[in-house]
């Protein structure tokens, strides 16, 4: 798929393909986690925290790097990216969460203002509650004018803080599309052995002419007493920005000497407890730099071992 400016793949897969697979669970036969009741949406930082423009690509992949998925539950989460829509009438919205006590939230977006612009309690029940939120007029007409912002929430439970992230909709205009999946890389679900450790596999992204670009890979876990949290290179809500050159033929330090076949860097192995219902996700951001300017997009990468074409389709979720 061509864009507006010299880039290429990895391509998305068509909207109503795409439709469908939001709405299936994606879980493999027998697992015993159930499926969240959507997907995790934006990863951290909603594309807000971009890194400055990348230096020197190196010449070879790294080596992977391992890790694991804490046990237990960490702390508060969404329950996935089910739109949050500002009640323009009484300028109220309300966010789920998954949540362990009883809690406050301040909700932030940079271009509404500096500072929150609404805060809340919450009361929690049985790993469940409610925050709503009331915003003044002055912010209401400018998310209205916005009509989409990336928000944050930080939300302090027991003392302790923790950011979550989501769309908030003030506009009228049509709802944006459900993000799809890279046509390759994937998170393999389990070791050639089938014990529960998992890999993130970079896509083997492409762009027309040499570009420079970005990459940050996320594996989003969901649990049920949990919600949403999400793993990084450098831990839980913590990943690392990497420098690589895109072509035609894909990432350059993918191809040493022209090989086709690519050997894409690769995130793991990540273990994953088991017996607590884990369900997880992979997801990729990429930073196309282009006259010196970002471009961000992200996208789920396919639940298997092969990208989400080469499987004949897209499946969300590998479950633990």
């Amino acid at each position: 798929m061509m864009m507006s400016f010299p880039l290429c793949g990895p391509h998305r897969l068509a909207p109503a393909l795409l439709a469908a697979l939001a709405l299936a669970t994606g879980l493999p036969a027998g697992a015993a986690a159930q499926a969240p009741q959507a997907p995790p949406g934006p990863p951290p930082g909603n594309g807000g925290d971009l890194p400055a423009p990348p230096g020197t690509a190196p010449a070879v992949v790294p080596p992977g790097a391992p890790g694991a998925i804490p046990g237990g539950t960490t702390g508060p989460g969404l329950l996935g990216n089910a739109p949050v829509s500002l009640n323009r009438a009484r300028r109220t919205f309300s966010v789920p969460l998954a949540c362990q006590q009883n809690g406050s939230v301040r909700v932030s977006a940079k271009v509404v203002s500096k500072a929150p612009f609404a805060r809340s309690g919450y009361r929690c029940a049985a790993n469940r509650a409610t925050a709503r939120l009331t915003v003044s007029s002055k912010v209401a007409k400018r998310l209205v004018r916005h009509k989409a912002v990336a928000a944050t929430l930080s939300v302090t439970q027991a003392g302790r803080s923790s950011k979550l992230y989501f769309q908030l909709r003030a506009g009228q205009g049509a709802a944006p599309a459900a993000k799809g999946f890279w046509t390759d890389g994937h998170l393999q679900c389990t070791d050639s052995a089938g014990a529960p450790q998992a890999y993130l596999v970079e896509p083997d992204f492409t762009t027309a002419t040499p570009t420079p670009v970005s990459t940050r890979g996320w594996i989003a876990w969901y649990t049920p007493a949990g919600g949403w949290h999400w793993y990084g290179t450098g831990g839980e809500g913590a990943g690392r920005w990497a420098t690589w050159t895109a072509t035609v033929a894909g990432i350059a330090q993918f191809h040493p000497d022209g090989t086709p076949t690519p050997v894409p860097w690769t995130q793991g192995p990540i273990a994953i407890p088991t017996g607590q219902g884990i369900v997880a996700v992979g997801v990729y951001e990429i930073v196309y730099w282009v006259g010196g300017r970002p471009d961000h997009q992200w996208q789920y990468v396919n639940a298997g071992t092969a990208g989400a074409a080469a499987s004949g389709g897209g499946t969300l979720y590998c479950a633990y």
